[in-house]
């Protein structure tokens, strides 16, 4: 299905709604070295921040992660909010029921993605940071790769006949400009390849689970399942490669005009 003609609202309120916590289900199994993408999106807040907003929240990973801090989770699907820990509020990003500079920090796990439209979403980021708070966010990535990793993700796609999709596309262009337009100065854009292991039907079940697949059948959606979970058969576990990109931004000036 093209891009352009999928109903993204609806598409993410029943995903979400049928599914919830299925993104942290996944992403907390994906590490590198010795943490998880919520562990390192979490080591961009300073130890001085006293109030955070988690834009997104879905059912709190972040505010797990940020146990002991006063963390204000948003979200505008009820049932993936019940599941969060802590203050939360179900809203839109647009229309942030927050006052102009309340928080410290704004982080948002693997959501910029799919909040639309994106500068109006940074601009009432913006709003709620005070000056010289900072935003702290991880999206997917096309990068890095291993030279396997390709062969497995080719291999996927290939039994969905589709890639995930997000409104703002595969991988966000152009999001250094859009952050400065809404009053941000990029301090720093890192990646990361985490890994995620296959080493049972349920754990492939699991990452296909996760994955925004408009248009994609059920039957799909199991053949791809089963062929992960028959390469891993026999092995230590099947590594499936999950690149982010984290980027940190200081509210520094008022959005432009």
């Amino acid at each position: 299905m093209p891009e352009n003609e999928i109903d993204w609202p609806g598409y993410l309120r029943e995903f979400h709604t049928a599914a919830p916590g299925s993104t942290e289900a996944l992403l907390s199994r994906a590490v590198s070295g010795d943490h998880t993408p919520y562990r390192w999106l979490v080591r961009a807040v300073s130890g001085e921040a006293r109030r955070v907003l988690d834009l997104a929240c879905g059912n709190g990973p972040v505010a797990r992660e940020l146990y002991g801090r006063w963390v204000v989770g948003v979200d505008n699907n009820q049932v993936q909010l019940s599941g969060a820990p802590g203050p939360k509020v179900q809203a839109d990003a647009l229309h942030l029921p927050f006052t102009n500079e309340a928080f410290d920090v704004v982080t948002c796990s693997m959501g910029l993605m799919v909040l639309q439209p994106l500068p109006e979403v940074l601009a009432e980021a913006a709003r709620v940071l005070r000056r010289g708070g900072v935003l702290a966010a991880t999206v997917p990535a096309v990068r890095p790769l291993r030279r396997g990793d390709i062969r497995t993700l080719t291999g996927l796609t290939t039994r969905l006949r589709s890639t995930p999709q997000f409104p703002a596309g595969g991988e966000i262009t152009g999001l250094r400009d859009q952050l400065r337009a809404a009053g941000f100065d990029v301090m720093e854009s890192q990646r990361e390849r985490y890994a995620y292991t296959v080493r049972s039907i349920e754990d492939a079940r699991r990452l296909v689970g996760a994955l925004y697949l408009p248009g994609s059948t059920d039957g799909r959606r199991e053949a791809a399942a089963a062929w992960l979970a028959e390469r891993a058969d026999g092995k230590d576990g099947l590594e499936v490669a999950i690149p982010v990109r984290r980027i940190t931004a200081m509210r520094t000036k008022v959005a432009l005009a």
